[in-house]
């Protein structure tokens, strides 16, 4: 059994086998926890990754996409809602550690990655398809009936 089949959310950088401005690309599910955001819980319900790494003379380039289903819970019903979401990030990795990415000794792990991406990725409302907010209508500016004696002071005669 392959490192990476036995832990899936951890991606080996660092390949000798590779030439310089050879490209591998792996695709893969994995794990990641549940955390709590807003106040509500938001469970994992699914995580996938496409990892591109191409090696360079001075480290490795990661090109990296996420996308996974988040289970959270309406602001409004209190329902389940699910949530699909993406994202990413393509970036020159040129030492064996980059905290940002979730890369520690040439290892990247897709769990850390995601948990630490997705708070920014979550919104801050989340609304079931059939309860969207309310709109509170255009906006009217209604003049407060005591000034309506002045209309005619600001009235141009153009």
């Amino acid at each position: 059994m392959s490192e990476h089949q036995k832990y899936p959310n951890l991606i080996n950088l660092w390949r000798p086998d590779l030439e310089i401005a050879d490209k591998d690309e792996i695709e893969t599910g994995f794990p990641v926890e549940p955390f709590e955001l807003y106040g509500r819980p938001h469970e994992i319900k699914s995580a996938e990754a496409r990892v591109g790494i191409t090696r360079l003379q001075d480290g490795v380039h990661l090109d990296l996409a996420v996308g996974c289903e988040v289970e959270t819970t309406c602001d409004r019903t209190l329902e389940p809602v699910t949530l699909s979401l993406s994202f990413g990030d393509s970036e020159l990795v040129s030492g064996p550690s980059e905290p940002e990415l979730g890369v520690e000794d040439w290892m990247l792990d897709l769990s850390r990655y995601t948990r630490e991406s997705l708070p920014a990725e979550v919104p801050m409302q989340v609304f079931a398809p059939e309860s969207e907010a309310v709109d509170p209508g255009p906006a009217e500016d209604e003049i407060d009936p005591r000034w309506r004696g002045l209309d005619d002071l600001f009235a141009s005669g153009l």
